[in-house]
C-alpha cells in the first residue's frame, strides 16, 4: 500500500529528474525497481541516494553490493532510493 505521505516525498524527487523506487541487488548487480515494475540497473557513475526517515543518504554502487545483514543479506536491497542517471550506458531511458 502506498501512503499519501510517502507519495508526497517522491513528487520533489520525480521534479528534479530522479528515478525513484526500491533499490534491489541481483547477481552482484545494483538495480532499482520502479513504482510501475521496470527494473533499471544502474553503473558505478550513476548516483544512489537510499532514504532513512526524512533525510537521504548516499551509497555507491560498490558500497550497495558490499553492505551484508548479519544474516549475509544485502542491506539496501528493498530500500527506497532515488538516483541521478550519470552511466552512459543508460543514458537515453528517460521516464517509463
Amino acid at each position: 500500500m502506498i501512503f499519501q505521505s510517502d507519495h508526497l516525498k517522491e513528487t520533489p524527487d520525480n521534479m528534479n529528474d530522479y528515478l525513484t523506487g526500491r533499490l534491489f541487488i541481483e547477481n552482484e548487480t545494483v538495480g532499482i525497481q520502479l513504482s510501475n515494475g521496470k527494473e533499471v540497473y544502474l553503473g558505478e557513475r550513476d548516483h544512489i541516494e537510499v532514504r532513512n526517515g526524512d533525510e537521504y543518504h548516499p551509497v555507491a554502487t560498490r558500497e550497495a553490493l558490499k553492505a551484508k545483514t548479519v544474516e549475509g543479506l544485502a542491506l539496501y536491497a528493498g530500500l527506497y532510493a532515488r538516483v541521478k542517471l550519470l552511466d552512459e550506458s543508460n543514458k537515453g531511458i528517460g521516464w517509463f
